[in-house]
This record gives structure tokens, C-alpha cells and sequence, in this order.
């Protein structure tokens, strides 16, 4: 991807991506339209019996800060049920994928923010509260390592409706 691609187009591009993966492994997946607050791909089994919302958070190649989120990431109770896949595109080959349950996310990105707030300034002082949170390799937990690649929560929860479906008699 050309180093002067807009943020517009680097979104574009994770959701892509993400409804690639998906479509991969037997799914079907779309984006919805620009500028929906709380998700950009909509997932569903093959027969339709469940669905599952994904926030794609991408991040370019020049991007060497991290996923940028809201300070406010964490007001969305309501979604409980909603996944964040964090899209990290390279130079060449595929991108990595970090695919979170939302509350899952909110948590880390959260516990990230509170241990930066708390470790002082090379100054001494205190950092002033900002109105987005980073989150990047750098904060990475050992489980949130194993996330790379791993589509195991989203197939779960697409594949659960099936399983029922298919214990119960006709």
C-alpha cells in the first residue's frame, strides 16, 4: 500500500481484509455502510442463523504508534455481544489480525492507559489525560500475542447456533 494513503483508504482496506478472512472460512461477510458508530462488517453462518458485529481498527504500514481509540471506547455497554479485529497491514503479504471480544478490549487498551498514567513523565510530572487511548505490540500480554491470526472467537460464535440447531430434534 502506498505510503500516502489516506486513513479513509487504510480503514477500507482492514474492513476488506476482514471480510476476506472471514469469506475464507466458509462465512459471509459485508461491510456497512461508512460512518457507523459501533461496527463495520457484519458476519453470518451460511444458513443464517447467527450473526456477529466486528469493528475493524486498522493500522498502515507508517503507523508507528499503534490503534487509536476513543476515550470514550468503553461507554458502549450496550454492544456486548460485538468483536474488534485490529488490522495491522505491512509493506507486502497479508496483514496480522488481533481478533477481541469488545469488552476483552476495552479492558487491555483501558489497563494500558491506567499504567501509562500512572508512571510519571521523564520530568517527573504527570502526564495530563488525553482524549484517545493507544494500544500497540509494545503492550502486548502474552494471551493478547496468541490473538495473532486466531479466528477461533468469531467462528465460536458463529458456529454456536449451528451446534444447537443441530442437537435438537426436528
Amino acid at each position: 500500500m502506498p505510503s500516502s494513503a489516506s486513513n479513509n483508504l487504510v480503514g477500507t482496506a482492514g474492513e476488506y481484509y476482514v471480510c476476506a478472512e472471514l469469506c475464507r472460512s466458509g462465512y459471509l461477510a459485508l461491510m456497512t455502510p461508512k460512518n457507523n458508530p459501533l461496527f463495520d462488517v457484519v458476519a453470518t453462518s451460511q444458513d443464517g442463523t447467527k450473526t456477529v458485529a466486528i469493528q475493524v481498527k486498522t493500522r498502515s504500514v507508517r503507523n508507528e504508534q499503534g490503534w487509536k481509540f476513543g476515550a470514550d471506547m468503553a461507554s458502549h455497554e450496550k454492544s456486548k455481544g460485538l468483536f474488534v479485529v485490529l488490522v495491522n497491514l505491512k509493506e507486502s503479504g497479508p496483514p496480522d489480525f488481533y481478533v477481541y471480544r469488545r469488552k476483552e478490549l476495552v479492558k487491555r487498551v483501558q489497563a494500558v492507559y491506567d499504567a501509562y498514567m500512572a508512571k510519571p513523565k521523564k520530568d517527573g510530572t504527570r502526564h495530563k489525560t488525553v482524549g484517545f487511548r493507544w494500544f500497540d505490540e509494545i503492550s502486548f500480554t502474552k494471551e493478547d500475542k496468541s490473538r495473532k491470526n486466531t479466528w477461533a472467537r468469531i467462528h465460536e460464535a458463529l458456529s454456536a447456533a449451528k451446534r444447537m440447531n443441530e442437537a435438537s430434534p426436528s
